[in-house]
């Protein structure tokens, strides 16, 4: 991300300021999602269809193109480099298919099937009741975990490292991450019942979000073996859905005032992505869901009243972009950047 040593120097400015463009998809003929993005910021998701159901798309320079178009719905859900997208489409029965769109055609897999991340070489993972990768067209489950009787994957990394969940005797569910080497390993909570991995950059730092003992979820950042709480915006939970390889990280919180947010956490401070947006932007931006690895930023959000599939790109000139005065809603911010530089607080202990 290009403002990541503004954000280190000067942590107070860039959390008081504005520091992104929004672009706003558009849509099919409704509401959208942006759940996915690739290195050249195309990207994945659903939107609304005529009929009113969901319908999978890919982004364009000249619009959203829906994917298997027809009456019945579809989610994609992630995309890579060469621009493959994977998702679940639904047939006439409303049975879920894994699916895999290519630049070679459409790839429809067995009923009950999820398809739910894809890395640069192609390897597909989602869950049937287990978790599982695709190999040569096959659905192949992953190795199984003691005392998991049900799992699903929703990340992979470009080394092969998938991460996901499982439910256990007792119907909590664990974040677990299977390791290239066959090994597995199932990740705790904050002193609740249950925790779930949703991404894992090429560095293997997994994020997620597990529960706490008073019931709320908070996101979460595993590194190194140690499960880091992230904390909220205000509000009681958090969630975090997409990290990128320099270690920034996304999802949505709520906040004190019952309301929800997207946010960026980077080097240990979490940013409402609503305050770093000019002022007169028309955009209340509420989930954020992956991260590339220029800082581009897709979710979805109120632009004028209408929920919105949205892109997040840094001002190409850094810091000389940003404006001077702070806004409001930031204060609380600004405040907390300034305790986190007189304590001289790092989050990541090696550079990056």
């Amino acid at each position: 991300m290009k403002n990541a040593v503004f954000f280190l120097i000067f942590a107070a400015a860039a959390a008081a300021n504005p520091i992104y463009t929004v672009a706003d998809l558009g849509g099919i003929d409704g509401s959208a999602t942006g759940y996915a993005i690739n290195s050249s910021g195309t990207v994945a998701g659903w939107a609304q269809n005529p009929s009113g159901g969901q319908q999978a798309f890919v982004s364009t320079p000249t619009g959203l193109l829906a994917l298997s178009p027809g009456p019945y719905e579809s989610y994609a859900y992630g995309i890579n480099n060469a621009g493959t997208v994977v998702g679940t489409t639904y047939d006439a029965s409303g049975q879920a298919h894994a699916t895999i769109w290519s630049s070679s055609g459409t790839t429809v897999l067995a009923a009950g099937s999820y398809a739910m991340a894809i890395n640069a070489a192609g390897e597909v993972v989602g869950g049937n009741g287990q978790a599982f990768a695709v190999v040569n067209g096959k659905i192949q489950s992953l190795a199984s975990v003691a005392g998991i009787n049900w799992s699903a994957a929703y990340g992979v990394n470009n080394a092969g490292t998938v991460v996901g969940d499982g439910q256990m005797a007792n119907g909590a569910f664990r974040a677990i991450i299977w390791n290239p080497n066959g090994s597995t390993s199932l990740l705790g909570t904050f002193g609740g019942n249950s925790s779930q991995a949703t991404g894992v950059n090429n560095s293997g730092e997994v994020v997620g979000f597990a529960s706490l003992a008073d019931g709320y979820q908070n996101a979460f950042a595993e590194i190194g073996g140690t499960m880091l709480n992230l904390g909220t915006l205000g509000g009681g939970s958090s969630y975090a859905y997409g990290i990128n390889n320099s270690g920034e990280i996304v999802g949505y919180s709520w906040l004190a005032d019952g309301g929800q947010s997207a946010f960026l956490y980077y080097d240990g401070t979490m940013l409402d992505l609503n305050s770093l947006l000019p002022s007169n932007s028309g955009w209340d931006l509420l989930q954020a869901y992956a991260i590339n690895d220029s800082g581009q930023i897709t979710g979805t959000g109120l632009y004028n009243g209408q929920l919105s599939a949205f892109v997040l790109t840094d001002p190409p000139g850094g810091a000389a972009d940003i404006a001077a005065v702070p806004e409001p809603r930031m204060w609380w911010v600004l405040g907390a950047a300034l305790a986190l530089i007189a304590l001289r607080v790092r989050f990541f202990a090696r550079a990056r």
